[in-house]
């Protein structure tokens, strides 16, 4: 292991992390990571004695309080890339466990805006897991906190389901959307099957954060789960923002007050 130095691991002036710009200890081992730093504030709105910890560029973090239980929060913006960047300095300020809240399409007709998807394990095209380790390496969350997430949504009332996911590391070409409206813009042939493939693949969830992330995080050694509201049907071509966001999030909490009281019983063994 090569020792660290200031070049291999950046740092603020003030000796916080180069972009969270947070410190050992800072944030809790119970973290919710959405992509938007808006959904920080859906997220806080579920606590008590709110507090800001730090703001850089995209990366909000802040922590509170859910029913008797310390949880934290901080964005990771868009995409596994920024994701990365996040996970690296959330672990080293103390986190080991995390949630993604986020949003998704989906290719099941059952599932429709407001609906939450958890997904359990993901092809990942994402780009960034392929700098960490080997493509055929498995993309998948937590198993116990998946349970955990299908628990909370019990508890909550939510409708929700379990989903393989595609995570793809682009919005539009990637997903199967075209560039533009002009009939003669660059489409390649591949892009045609995209969602056919996926479907017949059994993919419910498409988007582009979920499979980078599984494998970041586990590779750092943070256990990790993610809810997903769906705001777009891909087979009835729908879109809206109903309440998923906010259902998603009180689930998140609720996932990890399971999971700190599952893990002070002992239940489950690592």
């Amino acid at each position: 292991m090569r020792e660290l130095n200031q070049v291999l691991d950046p740092k603020t002036k003030d000796g916080k992390s180069y972009y969270l710009h947070l410190a050992k200890g800072d944030m809790p081992g119970y973290v919710i990571v959405p992509g938007s730093p808006e959904r920080i504030t859906k997220i806080a709105a579920n606590w008590e004695n709110v507090v800001d910890v730090a703001h850089n560029r995209h990366y909000l973090s802040k922590r509170g309080v859910y029913n008797g239980m310390e949880q934290g929060a901080t964005s990771t913006g868009i995409g596994a890339l920024s994701a990365e960047i996040c996970f690296n300095e959330l672990k080293k300020a103390g986190a080991h466990t995390c949630i993604r809240v986020g949003t998704t399409g989906c290719l099941d007709p059952e599932y429709d805006s407001g609906d939450l998807l958890i997904p359990y394990a993901v092809i990942r095209k994402d780009g960034t897991s392929e700098c960490y380790i080997d493509p055929e390496f498995p993309s998948f969350g937590d198993p116990i906190v998946t349970m955990a997430l299908a628990e909370a949504c019990e508890r909550l009332g939510y409708k929700y389901g379990l989903a393989l996911e595609y995570t793809a590391g682009s919005f539009y070409m990637g997903q199967g959307r075209p560039l533009n409206d002009d009939p003669n813009s660059y489409w390649p042939s591949w892009a045609n099957n995209i969602l056919p493939d996926a479907e017949q693949q059994g993919v419910k969830v498409l988007e582009m954060d979920t499979g980078g992330q599984f494998v970041v995080a586990f590779l750092h050694g943070i256990r990790m789960g993610a809810i997903l509201a769906v705001v777009a049907n891909r087979k009835k071509n729908s879109f809206a923002y109903n309440d998923g966001e906010e259902k998603a999030c009180l689930a998140a909490s609720e996932a990890l007050k399971i999971l700190k009281e599952w893990d002070e019983e002992g239940r489950f063994r690592r």
